[in-house]
């Protein structure tokens, strides 16, 4: 079954290693699967990973895209940690 998905610290790892690491992109751009666990993504996830997500592609972006991508994910998570209802007690 291919439910799995990256965790924002897996996909943040991911995002920063194909932007900061040109030898690690193209390993990813020939065999994703090996270089999301050359970076500590379980087995067990990118075996349940969808199949489009480990095939071999090339990725039609540049490096600023990446980085971009990057800090939208990460300014993600920090809004959604700032919202957290902060539960209050009342007498």
């Amino acid at each position: 079954m291919s439910d799995a998905v990256l965790t924002h610290d897996q996909a943040t790892k991911l995002l920063t290693e194909l932007f900061q690491n040109p030898g690690f992109r193209a390993r990813y751009e020939e065999k994703p699967a090996a270089a999301m666990l050359e970076i500590g993504i379980p087995a067990a996830t990118i075996a349940n990973l969808p199949a489009a997500c480990l095939a071999p592609q090339s990725l039609k972006c540049n490096d600023e895209t990446l980085r971009e991508t990057r800090e939208i994910l990460q300014n993600a998570a920090l809004v959604t940690r700032q919202s957290m209802a902060i539960p209050t007690m009342r007498k």
